[in-house]
Order: structure tokens, then C-alpha cells, then sequence
């Protein structure tokens, strides 16, 4: 069988449970084969061994299930760096590349400031940011222990200087605050939860529940704030589209100035920055 036989017989089995059958289909070859992702458009004639057509089909009897393609190749591509991932942790997504954008444009690539990202989950947003801003000092702070193990995998992946801490953002606290805090915390309501994707459901619950309401924790991060921020310092943190207005309150109502909400490339309310006074 030839790539690109193969690659029709995945799209049809996968077109009605996936939003992009044709760009799972070239991730699971690229997979299985460990070819070049700029060759595999010259490859559709190459023939696929039986090993390679077997691994396939086990991955595509996966993903029929609902297990997340990311789960599945065990690493996903995050603000053009790799970063290995698997039942336990969140899953890195591109909307959340415009925190990583904002925090950049914030400090530049030679300012002394240090950075602390709670909820950290894979690493995804902090191992970036202090891969593209050397001069920061990174603290990345997780509570799970299976994600705690990713975050520390790709840090070393990453070859980044971040430091990882595994702890409860409710309990711990840092030996002094930091001139910048980001953090995509858990932020889907009660009935959302109900409501999600079979493969986001596979994800964990932890990093997903933010309350009945869903701000649970932007209510802790805005009032106890100068727990984990210097006066002056900025805090980001990812939204759910629905909610800017209620978080963007909170954080005024806690004593934060220049509060803005900032939206994605497809136009919805991502991250709200606010400056603590």
C-alpha cells in the first residue's frame, strides 16, 4: 500500500469524529514512516511496510475512540517548539501562543525580570516564553504529579533553564513575588464540563474544572495577588471566550490597573493582562 492510499483510507475513517481528518491522517503517517514533514508530500508513491501499515491501523482504532491525536504521537508542536505530552496532561493549543506573544512584547530580550507560571501543565507557555527571553528567570509551578512529570521532560527537551516546582498554587508560596505572572488555569464551568468533546474529555479533569462558574481560580489569583506579584509587576492569564467581562472585573475590583482583554486570531476574548498597583 502507498502513503498516499493509505492516507485516503485514514481521512474516511476518521472524517466523522475529526475536524481535520487530512491533517490527522499526515500526522499519524509522519508517525508511523519517521519521514521528514517537508518530504512527505514527495513520498505519496512510497510503498509502507507491514510493520508501518500495523502501527497505523492500531493508531487510527485509537483515535476512533477518542483518544487525542496529541496523546497519541505523544508530542505536539507548541510556539514552534516540541513538547511531549500524554494522559495526564493538558494538551498545549496555538490560541494560547498570544499570551506567550504578549509576554515577549512585555519584557523585550534583555530585561532581568523574573517569571512565575502557575498551573503550569506541560510547560507549554513558560518553557516558551523563556526560550525566546534568556535573560528571565522562569518558575514553573504544577501540582499533578503525571503532568509534573511532562513539565520536568520538557524542560530537559527544551534544553530551558526554567525551574520547575511541583505544589498547590492554593497552599504554596514563593520565597518573593515575581515582576511577571501568567497562567492558564482551569477555567470550564459546571455545565461546559458536560458538554465537551469525547477527546477533551480524556484530558484531565483537574486542569479543565474551574468551579461552578469557572472562575475559581481567577478569584484566588486577583485577591491574593500580591502573594505571588511584585507591586507594579503584570499578571496575564488565559479566559475562556465568555468570560473577559467577569474576569476582567475581578481583577479591578482586587486593586489592578490597566486591566486589557486581548483576542485570539480567531476573534474571541483569550487573555486579559492587568498591572498590580
Amino acid at each position: 500500500m502507498t502513503i498516499k492510499e493509505q492516507k485516503e483510507i485514514i481521512i474516511t475513517e476518521l472524517q466523522s469524529i475529526s475536524e481535520s481528518p487530512i491533517l490527522e491522517a499526515t500526522e499519524l503517517i509522519i508517525f508511523a514512516t519517521d519521514l521528514d514533514r517537508s518530504k512527505i508530500l514527495y513520498s505519496q508513491n512510497e510503498q509502507l511496510s507491514s510493520a508501518e501499515q500495523r502501527l497505523i491501523k492500531k493508531c487510527v482504532a485509537k483515535r476512533k475512540k477518542g483518544v487525542p491525536l496529541q496523546y497519541i504521537l505523544g508530542e505536539w508542536e507548541f510556539y514552534s517548539l516540541p513538547f511531549k505530552v500524554g494522559k495526564g496532561v493538558l494538551i498545549p493549543r496555538a490560541d494560547s501562543e498570544l499570551l506567550v506573544d504578549l509576554v515577549l512584547e512585555e519584557v523585550g530580550c534583555d530585561e532581568q525580570k523574573t517569571l512565575l507560571d502557575l498551573c503550569s501543565g506541560s510547560g507549554a507557555l513558560g518553557i516558551a516564553v523563556a526560550k525566546n527571553a534568556p535573560n528571565l528567570t522562569v518558575t514553573l509551578v504544577e501540582k499533578s504529579r503525571k503532568a509534573f512529570r511532562y513539565l520536568k521532560e520538557n524542560i530537559s527537551l527544551n534544553k530551558s533553564k526554567a525551574k520547575a516546582v511541583r505544589a498547590d498554587i492554593f497552599k504554596w508560596k514563593p520565597k518573593e513575588p515575581s515582576d511577571i505572572v501568567i497562567c492558564n488555569p482551569p477555567y470550564i464551568t459546571k455545565d461546559e464540563m458536560s458538554k465537551l468533546q469525547k477527546e477533551v474529555k480524556m484530558e484531565p479533569t483537574a486542569a479543565l474544572f474551574g468551579g461552578k462558574d469557572g472562575l475559581k481560580f481567577y478569584r484566588y489569583l486577583s485577591g491574593n495577588a500580591p502573594k505571588f506579584l511584585k507591586s507594579g509587576g503584570k499578571m496575564y492569564v488565559e479566559i475562556g471566550y465568555k468570560q473577559a467581562s467577569e474576569v476582567k472585573a475581578l481583577f479591578e475590583s482586587s486593586g489592578f490597573e490597566q486591566v486589557e482583554v486581548f483576542k485570539d486570531l480567531s476573534g474571541n476574548d483569550r487573555v486579559v493582562s492587568a498591572a498590580l498597583k
